[in-house]
């Protein structure tokens, strides 16, 4: 089964917004200084403490802002090849954490907002520049509301699940081989880089529990190559993935941890019901 590059662009930006450890420590930035000689001598992490160290940095999780993007021949062979991503996202209250994100496809942009447990997104010309309600959708009589069912089912379990302890621990199994690579400079801070090959379909948990195994079996062995900062928490992230026997790559960095996010659900004139919607399209 052949999957909508919407689709298979938001699971990657699922995996990599959990993955990566989408939560901040309470004083940290982008800007700050590089570790101090004590810091620098911190015990290194191994394949064993790997996970419990990082989602033990993510319990203390407040917000990121996440910048990414995606290349290979899979990435260009479906039309994403450097499609921008930028969210912010909101994880003071893991039981019910809030995302805005946005992402380029092909020149179109499309927006997804999760707050207060509701799924929205707006996908330009196709949802007339407006958001609409991917609860509302699945709800719906109209036979039109399952297009937009059908893609919000492939992402919004993981959405709103996203506990970012849950999601390493759920990597934990299925991580077939660690290496410490060396050590690289993200914004100015010092971090130490770990590569990892992870089995998706060994994966367990929010991001990957509603996703169809042939979908995760399409990926094959994920490499992700982790930059982590001197807090356990990662500073940025490349993830090669194989889409349809090609690889594909989602690179990304995170930033401006512990400041404000401005997220909030689309109300009154920003959103189209489905009847709405339908009726635009009929004339």
């Amino acid at each position: 089964m052949r999957y909508s590059k919407t689709v298979v662009l938001a699971t990657a930006s699922v995996l990599a917004v959990g993955l990566g450890g989408c939560a901040a420590s309470s004083n940290g930035s982008a800007d700050e200084a590089a570790p101090t000689e004590s810091a620098q001598a911190q015990v290194e992490l191994t394949q064993a403490s790997f996970v419990e160290e990082l989602s033990a940095a993510q319990t203390e999780a407040g917000t990121v802002h996440m910048s990414m993007g995606y290349s290979g021949a899979g990435a260009e062979e479906a039309g994403l090849a450097g499609a921008p991503i930028e969210a912010d996202i909101d994880l003071a209250d893991p039981a019910n954490p809030a995302m805005a994100m946005t992402m380029d496809i092909e020149g179109e942009t499309a927006d997804m907002v999760l707050f207060d447990g509701d799924f929205y997104m707006n996908m330009g010309e196709t949802t007339s520049g407006k958001f609409i309600s991917l609860t509302e959708a699945g709800e719906s009589d109209n036979p039109m509301g399952m297009l937009f069912k059908g893609m919000g089912d492939a992402m919004r379990s993981s959405l709103e699940d996203m506990d970012p302890a849950a999601q390493l621990q759920g990597m934990e199994g299925a991580i077939t081989s660690f290496e410490k690579t060396g050590t690289e400079t993200v914004d100015g801070v010092e971090t130490d880089v770990y590569t990892l090959l992870v089995d998706p379909t060994k994966m367990t948990g929010p991001q990957v529990e509603d996703m169809p195994e042939d979908m995760l079996a399409q990926m094959g062995e994920m490499e992700i190559v982790y930059n982590v900062d001197e807090d356990n928490l990662a500073r940025a992230l490349a993830m090669t993935m194989s889409i349809e026997g090609k690889p594909l790559v989602a690179s990304g960095t995170f930033s401006g941890w512990g400041e404000p996010v401005d997220v909030a659900a689309p109300t009154g004139d920003q959103l189209v019901s489905m009847d709405e919607l339908t009726e635009g399209m009929l004339g």
